[in-house]
């Protein structure tokens, strides 16, 4: 889409920058000021449309045909990031009680099962709500607002 606007400037004989991003700020001419200024514009808008343009449809593409294996991504961490902090803190409650002479294997493996899966459930759900707030939040072009923020990390 934009590939026949950089082609055309190219290859325009009355632009003096050939396709490059440089300004010659040095012109003459009554109109030199004017030019001057028009060329900064168009390398600012090559420059966009060189470096950040591919991103941005690289992002929205991301955000709208990849999402659910991105979210997937995403919970399978939140996952096992609980669960690995669970079997440390199993072991650890594990040796504790063996230290005091307890049985390991007493009531309170139940519990902590519960605890564990409850907990999973927790960070899957905040997982997915927070890949969903972030590709709506790329998809609009912003971060949300202020009040967003705020409330989604519990301040005010």
């Amino acid at each position: 889409m934009f590939g026949l606007y950089e082609d055309e400037k190219r290859d325009d004989p009355y632009n003096p920058n050939n396709g490059s991003l440089y300004v010659n700020p040095f012109r003459d001419g009554d109109k030199s000021a004017q030019d001057t200024l028009t060329d900064l514009y168009e390398s600012e808008f090559q420059d966009y449309l060189d470096r950040f343009f591919p991103v941005e449809q690289d992002l929205i593409q991301q955000m709208t045909t990849g999402f659910e294996g991105l979210q997937q991504e995403e919970i399978g961490r939140a996952q096992s990031a609980v669960a690995k902090q669970y079997a440390v803190s199993r072991g650890q409650q594990t040796r504790r009680r063996a230290g005091y002479g307890l049985d390991p294997s007493e009531n309170t493996q139940g519990d902590f099962n519960r605890s564990e899966t409850s907990a999973i459930v927790a960070a899957k759900n905040f997982a997915r709500e927070r890949s969903e707030q972030r590709r709506i939040d790329i998809i609009s072009g912003g971060l949300g607002t202020v009040r967003d923020r705020s409330v989604l990390q519990g301040v005010g």
